[in-house]
């Protein structure tokens, strides 16, 4: 019996070391396809004349799009962790990426594509980020994210490098349909390497959540408020900023591209810094990403904005691995699938909301910069306190708080939620009364048409 467990532990260890290599490897090739294809994308639109404010529409339609996608997988999806399920969403994500610049000619049809494309990466990230949790444990949970990011912003700087030349050297209008196809082909690679993860690990049992854990709950909920609003931050920011280079500074594309590709940069290390550090040391990234806006519109020189993309990159990567830290000590209490549909959907929320900001204020670029700065106090505001881990309050204070936080979004929630079932059912009442009303217009008018031609 003594042999058949240490051969089992033996399996096991394989098992997850293979895993662990194979989850490595795919943010390797897919960080390629990655910085391609989402650098590119508003590059490609600014250049075929869409205006900020189309973009930001665009992205509404995206955002949106995403997160009703979001609640299906979590109301209708099986939580059962599945290699196909997988594997089809992570080739769908990057077929449908590829079909964005065959669409450009028509504004309709490159939104829905766009949007398309924008919500696939939801499905990919919840499944992933589902079997990670659910393979390894806190310690190595970290770890394997960490050398995910490290490893997926190496291959990026290749990729925002290939973007770079190929918009500098070619003059051609095919030089974007080029950089798509080159992104596709190292996609569907990656897509090959998540094929070799080893079956059995996605049989591995779900970690069951508690019942009634309030307290797990509401931080759960906190983080999750605080990445949507930081990023939507950040989002915002980031879709300001290429048309502000290339716009109001006159700028050339590649050099815009290279602001991607030195955020890119920082990341790598980044990555290795912030993995080992103490959950308070990322209050200086938050702090560093609440000043980003407003030093990105005041300065003027393109130059300098690629040392801010690098301090941009530096901090984001800073909030992002302290969600992924406090996620994985939670997975236990909320549930696997739960935990990746938080960490997952935040994206999707805040580019919702961002873009939806940003869209309203669009008239002024100057504006959009500052909801951008607004987005990040209100999330600094958050940890500070309400995340017992950021705050700078007393832990009684905290857990109020965070407890009246909590009970509020909750209380938003539910009647947002209301209210839109409400309208939605009205709304089809509505419409099924018109048809109705329609289609006995036209009958009587039918009849009366016969009745006058028959003489009758």
């Amino acid at each position: 019996m003594v042999g058949l467990r240490v051969s089992r532990k033996n399996v096991v260890f394989r098992i997850n070391n293979l895993a662990f290599f194979s989850f490595a490897s795919e943010a390797l090739v897919a960080g390629f396809y990655v910085a391609v294809t989402r650098s590119v994308t508003p590059i490609f639109l600014v250049t075929n004349g869409y205006s900020l404010s189309e973009i930001l529409s665009i992205n509404i339609f995206a955002g949106i799009f995403s997160l009703l996608i979001g609640a299906l997988l979590y109301k209708c999806c099986s939580k059962k962790l599945s290699k196909t399920k997988l594997l089809i969403a992570h080739m769908l994500e990057r077929i449908v990426w590829f079909s964005i610049p065959f669409t450009i000619n028509d504004k309709l049809i490159t939104t829905i594509s766009y949007g398309l494309a924008v919500a696939s990466t939801l499905p990919t990230s919840v499944f992933m980020q589902s079997t990670m949790l659910s393979t390894f444990k806190q310690e190595n949970y970290r770890r394997i994210i960490g050398i995910r990011s490290a490893l997926g912003a190496f291959s990026s700087i290749l990729g925002q490098v290939v973007v770079i030349a190929t918009l500098a050297i070619l003059t051609t209008p095919n030089k974007y349909v080029n950089l798509y196809e080159t992104a596709f082909i190292v996609g569907i690679l990656s897509t090959v390497i998540i094929a070799l993860v080893p079956t059995r690990t996605f049989n591995s049992s779900m970690k069951v959540a508690r019942k009634d854990d309030f307290e797990a709950e509401t931080r759960a909920v906190n983080i999750f408020l605080l990445l949507t609003v930081v990023l939507s931050s950040y989002l915002l920011l980031s879709m300001a900023w290429v048309p502000r280079v290339m716009n109001d500074l006159k700028a050339p594309d590649y050099m815009a591209a290279s602001i991607g590709f030195a955020q890119t940069v920082a990341t790598i290390g980044s990555s290795m810094f912030w993995i080992s550090r103490p959950a308070k040391t990322h209050r200086n990234a938050l702090l560093l990403l609440t000043a980003m806006p407003l030093l990105v519109y005041g300065v003027s020189e393109p130059r300098l904005h690629l040392v801010l993309a690098m301090l941009f990159g530096f901090s984001i990567v800073g909030v992002n691995m302290y969600a992924a830290k406090m996620y994985s000590e939670l997975v236990g209490r909320i549930g696997v699938f739960k935990a990746g549909i938080l960490l997952a959907s935040t994206n999707s929320l805040a580019l919702t909301l961002a873009s939806t900001i940003g869209y309203t204020v669009s008239a002024y670029s100057s504006a959009v910069f500052l909801a951008s700065a607004v987005l990040g106090v209100i999330g600094l505001a958050l940890a500070l306190t309400s995340l017992p881990e950021l705050a700078v309050l007393p832990r009684a204070y905290v857990q109020l708080y965070s407890r009246i936080i909590y009970q509020t979004s909750i209380s938003s929630y539910n009647l947002t939620t209301y209210a839109v079932l409400k309208s939605a059912k009205t709304s089809l009442r509505i419409i099924g009364l018109s048809s109705m009303l329609l289609i006995l217009f036209m009958v009587y008018r039918t009849l009366y048409h016969l009745i006058i031609l028959t003489g009758g």
